[in-house]
């Protein structure tokens, strides 16, 4: 499975290290490609295609991407996505506390994981600081609105099943 995100380093560090977790039952190869929801899903399709992966994904923040263009893509290429509205940020605060209300941007994203990770940096993420909440953000995730057009939102969770190997059987 390919997991490509525009982030390079807290989705990046983030899957890095999720993959290295025993319970992960697929080979998971993790790549950054620069620019916009729609070109991650053309840079997954294109690396999926170079690589014979059997699965792609990408991993897009709504941020302020209308994310239209880039499902169209996506359903175009066959690459899965997995939104975040408005940042991959909500998905790893899930890991801590349920969170339903709006989040603005970004910056509100990380002034709530500070809440409850003071030292939390997005240039230095701790998968310490996650891996025991990984399906209570799986649960929460499936509580809130669908992404991406909810706020907050996000369908990581989705993803983080798919890594499962009961996920892939049938």
């Amino acid at each position: 499975m390919l997991i490509t995100t525009n982030g390079e380093s807290t989705e990046r560090a983030y899957f890095d290290a999720l993959k290295r977790e025993p319970w992960v039952g697929v080979k998971v190869a993790v790549a950054v490609e620069r620019g916009s929801p729609v070109d991650l899903v053309r840079g997954a399709y294109r690396r999926q295609q170079e690589n014979d992966y059997d699965e792609a994904w990408a991993v897009c923040d709504v941020d302020h991407y209308s994310p239209g263009e880039a499902s169209a893509a996506a359903r175009e290429s066959g690459v899965r996505l997995a939104w975040s509205n408005p940042c991959f940020e909500v998905w790893l605060l899930l890991h801590l506390i349920h969170h339903a209300g709006h989040v603005e941007n970004a910056k509100k994203a990380r002034d709530l994981l500070r809440k409850h990770l003071p030292q939390w940096d997005k240039t230095a993420l701790n998968f310490d600081s996650f891996r025991d909440g990984v399906a209570d953000a799986c649960r929460r995730a499936a509580r809130l609105d669908p992404a991406p057009e909810g706020n907050p939102s996000t369908s990581v969770g989705v993803l983080v099943t798919a890594l499962q190997p009961t996920a892939n059987v049938g």
